[in-house]
């Protein structure tokens, strides 16, 4: 649950990563003395949610089964659980 949880937390950070290592990098933060005051925060975090939103949808479009098929639901069968699948109609 945690690495799922990450796999679409980490894509909204990387632009606040990035920008806080191009501060550090420039030394333009210790210079000043103020590291994230003017730091563009509306477009670090729409920049954030864009790639999270296409994390999701890639994750969206590149799992589940295909559209048409019956879904079997897990069940006993002679004392053992049988996993739910999907079936061909």
């Amino acid at each position: 649950m945690l690495s799922k949880i990450l796999f679409h937390l980490v894509p909204f950070l990387l632009p606040f990563i990035a920008y806080g290592l191009y501060l550090f990098a420039t030394r333009r933060a210790r210079e000043t003395g103020q590291a994230f005051d003017e730091a563009p925060w509306y477009w670090l975090f729409c920049s954030g949610l864009v790639l999270m939103v296409v994390s999701l949808v890639a994750v969206w479009a590149s799992t589940g089964e295909p559209a048409g098929d019956d879904y079997v639901a897990p069940h006993l069968q002679d004392g053992e659980m049988v996993p739910g699948r999907s079936t061909k109609n």
